[in-house]
């Protein structure tokens, strides 16, 4: 009777250390779907222009988005994508207090303009 307590109790004990690791092995086996980081956040503070700062129309930064913030170029601003590969999309501003702020893209046949909400 003590034996087949003892059995009982190290099947058990064995169903359960390898439910375990079995469970540990398959979340770590994983694989991302953007294994290259093509669609990771990243810092795109210098990717946007405010309408008022210098060449920002005409000149060297005539080539950026607009951004109509509060804040802005000033602030930091993450996106998605990484601009050749993935078009840069989802992006966010953060405020003084360190809350994000989402910034949409207004059609503009033109340019891009993105606006703090």
């Amino acid at each position: 009777m003590l034996t087949r307590m003892v059995t009982r109790t190290l099947v058990t004990a064995a169903l359960a250390f390898g439910a375990v690791l079995t469970a540990a092995s398959g979340a770590s086996a994983n694989t991302p779907d953007d294994p290259y980081g093509f669609n990771a956040i990243r810092d795109r503070t210098d990717y946007f222009v405010a309408p008022f700062d210098p060449g920002a129309l005409v000149g060297a930064n005539a080539h950026k988005p607009i951004i109509l913030s509060p804040y802005g170029a000033r602030h930091k601003i993450e996106c998605r994508g990484d601009g050749h590969y993935v078009s840069i999309h989802d992006c966010v501003q953060y405020d003084t207090n360190g809350v994000a702020h989402e910034l949409r893209l207004l059609a503009n046949p033109i340019r891009p303009v993105y606006v703090y909400i």
